[in-house]
């Protein structure tokens, strides 16, 4: 007599998830798969304490009905469809989609990575989630509405494409999300390199997503290789989207490659985002291949060497996603290190190694030391700390109460307004403090790095635009944004100080990007047309304010499809 399968454990809900893409399943075998989802609150919808699906089609204005949450903390009809049935099942569309973002989340969110709760940017509870938003090549997100648009669209083989069933453009979407609400000013128009770091970090959030997975592990460490291959399932992002809209064989399908050697000398001229956003991705694949074989070597170090075919396999997939923890680790802590306005990528190398250094003063792993060695192979100059200038701080501060200067944004206000000139404010500046928050982030082997107090700052000032290269805007100004972030430890240390001045090289990099994008028919002036354009322009009072429009983030512009 079969035994009746037991429920999820009290806290918990059993969902099914795509571990990547159709495409990928049918390929690789890589079906859903079931997991207990850590949630004390579900309900229909789905609907968690983070995000909640709202399922309605702009194009049609049908509202789909939710999935229902059965009283076993399962979802009604899901577990008994069959691989070729579910994934036309829009019953799962909805808990794949929800189940996703629940999870990365609560990975970003983890002591071992930030170590905090993430903001919305839209200051809303939850995040919206919109499976079938409508019929189009497209998913985005939208600070305005706080929410996750997914469509859907027929590939030329007359496939139908649903952008919520790939598991690389959910995380994708959903790393945008987490960083407008972690340093919302990275989506003001100030730089090539702050676009493109918006892409990076949702390219690297999908493939941190995509490892956390057993059975994707699995596939790509099929074998046991001693490395890791160039292109694989999780290298090769988003494989059915790149296929469809690419139109490339699926054997080898990406919309992005994670293998790649873009530099940064190589991007010299263009300010797609897109682009120079595979500089940073290359960075974070190149540090997960390298790590994979110290990995493994560890894990033969402490059970013995791999025998068999079996052993070599899982001694592999253990230290995949073992590698993958350690990258997600590095390369995501240093967003504490970073600066709040306008991130170059020299800027964020020197950041990932500070947060480093501080966490694990003795480098075990040789990862700073692999890490700078990667950075300078893309043409990224990550300077080190400037001794002198700690000294200086450390001799001014010294015996400053963190657990007052660092309590309210009002008395770390006062703090830095006693301190401008040592911190690089000029006393014309009228910043505001944007965050005050602490970390208290856990080594997986149970270390805990010395807890963190961080202090954000910005203002803004005007850059006269003048010539025929601004188009409209020409005879306008537009707004320089500068700031700062502070991190001291427990005990009022100063650790790190990451600052973008008001810098003539700055000011002249903001109006060649901005011509850029007038250049190339991205800037669409509102009330005009704006068909095609990533960003509207709108002019009061010769002050310009440029605003990214959320559906464009991912669309092709009109210079793109005259190739």
């Amino acid at each position: 007599m079969a035994t009746k399968k037991k429920g999820p454990a009290e806290g918990r809900v059993r969902v099914r998830i795509l571990p990547k893409d159709p495409l990928v399943a049918r390929r690789n075998n890589l079906w859903p798969v079931e997991i207990d989802l850590p949630c004390a609150t579900p309900g229909n919808g789905p609907t968690g304490p983070h995000a909640v699906v709202v399922d309605r089609d702009a194009d049609s204005g049908t509202l789909h009905p939710p999935a229902r949450l059965l009283k076993n903390r399962c979802f009604q009809g899901i577990a008994r469809l069959s691989n070729a049935k579910i994934l036309d099942d829009f019953h799962f569309h909805q808990v794949n989609v929800w189940a996703i973002v629940e999870r990365t989340l609560a990975m970003i969110e983890d002591e071992y990575l930030l170590a905090r709760a993430v903001p919305w940017a839209s200051q809303r509870g939850r995040l919206v989630l919109v499976p079938h938003a409508g019929r189009q090549q497209n998913a985005y997100y939208d600070r305005a509405s706080g929410s996750l648009q997914f469509f859907y669209f027929d590939a030329p083989d007359g496939r139908r494409i649903h952008t919520c069933l790939s598991h690389d453009i959910v995380a994708h979407e959903l790393g945008h999300a987490v960083l407008d609400g972690l340093k919302p000013y990275y989506n003001e128009v100030s730089s090539a390199q702050t676009a493109g770091f918006h892409e990076y970090f949702g390219d690297a959030v999908a493939m941190m997503s995509s490892l956390a997975t057993r059975e994707t592990a699995q596939v790509v460490t099929r074998g046991g290789p001693a490395k890791l291959d160039p292109y694989n399932v999780v290298s090769a992002i988003a494989s059915e989207f790149g296929a469809a809209i690419r139109q490339i064989p699926e054997k080898k399908a990406y919309l992005r490659g994670a293998w790649n050697k873009r530099t940064m000398k190589q991007l010299h001229g263009t300010c797609e985002e897109h682009d120079w956003s595979e500089v940073l991705t290359g960075v974070y694949y190149d540090l997960l291949s390298h790590l994979y074989p110290v990995m493994r070597r560890q894990l033969e170090a402490e059970n013995g060497a791999a025998g068999s075919r079996g052993k070599r396999e899982y001694y592999a997939m253990r230290a995949l996603r073992r590698a993958a923890t350690f990258t997600a680790g590095v390369m995501f802590r240093g967003l504490d290190y970073c600066p709040p306005v306008d991130l170059r990528y020299d800027e964020y190398a020197r950041a990932v190694l500070r947060a480093d250094e501080v966490a694990y003063p003795f480098d075990d792993f040789g990862i700073r030391k692999a890490l700078a060695a990667l950075f300078r192979e893309r043409g990224l100059n990550p300077g080190s700390e400037d001794r002198a200038f700690a000294k200086r701080v450390r001799m001014k501060l010294r015996g400053v109460d963190i657990t007052e200067i660092a309590s309210t944004p009002a008395d770390a206000y006062r703090f830095l307004d006693a301190h401008r000139a040592l911190f690089g404010i000029p006393y014309e500046a009228n910043f505001s403090v944007l965050s005050v928050y602490s970390t208290n982030k856990r080594a997986k082997s149970g270390y805990r790095p010395p807890r963190e107090h961080i202090i954000e700052f910005v203002w803004s000032e005007d850059v006269p635009m003048s010539g025929a290269r601004f188009g409209e805007l020409s005879g306008s100004s537009v707004p320089l944004h500068c700031g700062g972030t502070l991190v001291f430890d427990s005990n009022g240390n100063f650790l790190h100080l990451a600052l973008a001045a008001p810098t003539p090289q700055r000011r002249n990099g903001l109006l060649d990007y901005v011509a850029w994008l007038v250049q190339t028919q991205r800037i669409g002036m509102a009330g005009g047309d704006v068909e095609g354009a990533s960003i509207r322009a709108t002019v009061e009072n010769g002050h310009a304010q440029l605003r990214r429009v959320a559906a464009m983030r991912h669309a092709r512009h009109p210079a793109q499809r005259k190739r």
